[in-house]
Formats: structure tokens, sequence, C-alpha cells
């Protein structure tokens, strides 16, 4: 276990000595991104109902096409996660969402800020979870460039969906949580 936070300590500091001789040359127009990560959803409340379901931890996987402008970017993104929860049982939320970001280039690294909105589709397993409509997050984050081409992206965002329902009408909710990811960005001439 020691031997791997060696490891992972000696890379991120590398990243960060490497990080201000590329900051200032990483204008590539497009960018394309990955990251991966948890989210935590909200515990949900029925509409019509008291009663509370509990839900759990899944795993998140995002991906984004997008354009640099000087300090603002917008791009298009395909997000997918899993949850579990109390008496839904497990479900899927796939999005496509229309983001745009705010750049505050330091000495190095670039934190930003984000907001996006656009479609989500929930739909479950065993209990009839359907859903289509709108879809919302904003959040944080900070670009760590590794290469010309190449940053790492550290970033936490909170999510939200339209109303949910079962196909057996036993009830509506809506999804919101957070998310913390990690992943790289590639930028692309």
């Amino acid at each position: 276990m020691k031997k791997h936070l060696s490891i992972s300590g000696t890379f991120l500091a590398v990243v960060l000595l490497t990080a201000p001789a590329y900051a200032a040359e990483n204008t590539h127009p497009y960018y394309i991104s990955g990251n991966i990560g948890a989210a935590f959803l909200n515990d949900i409340t029925l509409k019509n109902s008291a009663k509370q379901i509990q839900a759990g931890t899944n795993p998140f996987v995002q991906g984004a096409l997008g354009r640099n402008f000087d300090r603002y970017r917008c791009e298009i993104e395909f997000a997918f996660q899993r949850p579990t929860a109390t008496n839904i049982g497990t479900f899927t939320v796939s999005s496509v969402l229309i983001n745009g970001y705010y750049d505050f280039p330091l000495a190095g690294v670039t934190p930003y800020l984000t907001a996006g909105a656009g479609y989500e589709y929930t739909g479950g397993d065993n209990q009839y979870v359907i859903s289509a409509g709108g879809g919302y997050q904003f959040g944080a984050g900070i670009d760590i460039p590794v290469t010309k081409t190449v940053m790492i992206d550290a970033r936490y965002r909170y999510f939200g969906t339209s109303t949910v329902g079962f196909g057996d009408n036993r009830g509506d909710f809506k999804l919101a949580g957070s998310s913390f990811l990690i992943g790289l960005k590639f930028g692309i001439k």
C-alpha cells in the first residue's frame, strides 16, 4: 500500500511541477474528454407518499467533445450512471447535455466553473422506472496540464433530473446528487 502511495505521490508531484511549462502552450481549439467517478444520489421521497427511498453510491462515466474559446468553452456531453436504491432496484440514468465553462487561468493550472442542461433518460429493470425529460448540472473543477495536448481534469458536479415516474403509477420523484470525477482531456487542432 505504501508503495502505491509513494508512486501516486511522485506522479502527482511531476504533474504539478511540469504544469507551468505546458499551460501557456495549450492552444488547441477543440478537445475530447473522458471522466470516471462516483455519484452519490440524494435519498428519494415519493411525491404522492411519505415513503422515503434510500439511494446509494454508483459509478459514473462521462465523455465530451468541446470547443475552447478565450476564457470560456462549450461542449456536448454524454454521461451514464447505474444507481441502486432500496425498493426500486437498479436503474440507469443516461444524459446528453450542452455544457458551458468559464476558465480562470492561473500559473500552470486552470480552475473552472460549469453549468449545463439537456436531455436525460431514466429506465429501470424490475420496477418499471421510466422518465425522459430535462436534466441539468453545475459544478467546478480544475485542469492540470500534463503535456501540450493532455490535461488531467478533476471535478465536482451536482446533477438533477426532471420528474421520474413508475410505469405502474406508484408515484413520481426527482433524482439529484453529487458526483466526484477524474479524467483526461485531449486537445485537438
